[in-house]
């Protein structure tokens, strides 16, 4: 306790991101903040995927995943032809092509001579 009359509460370490210390030792944190002296930031929704909240509402991705909460895949390198991208590294191939990155003509008929008819 600190004060002329000793009513102040003190926090050690001191509260961070406008905390208050609202009894000894415990921190009040805003809503972005969180933890014991509120320096851990808050995400709504939480990040996904294996993403860390940066800072409040800022979601850090892994190199597989993107977007504001790491929810949508990322396919390195990227679908072609209309295929998207289902899960990291995995196109979803549009009707007529196939491969990993759906680069491939599916022919119908069968191919001749190693082109499409």
């Amino acid at each position: 306790w600190s004060g002329a009359t000793c009513l102040i509460p003190v926090c050690s370490p001191v509260c961070a991101n406008n905390g208050t210390c609202s009894a000894p030792n415990t921190c009040t944190c805003t809503s972005s903040w969180t933890g014991a002296t509120c320096a851990t930031p808050v995400c709504s929704p939480v990040c996904s995927n294996g993403g860390t909240c940066s800072s409040p509402g800022t979601c850090t991705c892994t190199s597989s995943w993107t977007g504001s909460r790491c929810t949508t895949p990322v396919c390195s390198p990227a679908c072609a032809n209309g295929g998207t991208c289902s899960a990291p590294n995995t196109c979803a191939c549009a009707s007529g092509w196939t491969g990993a990155t759906c680069a491939t003509a599916i022919c119908s008929p069968a191919c001749v001579n190693g082109a499409c008819n």
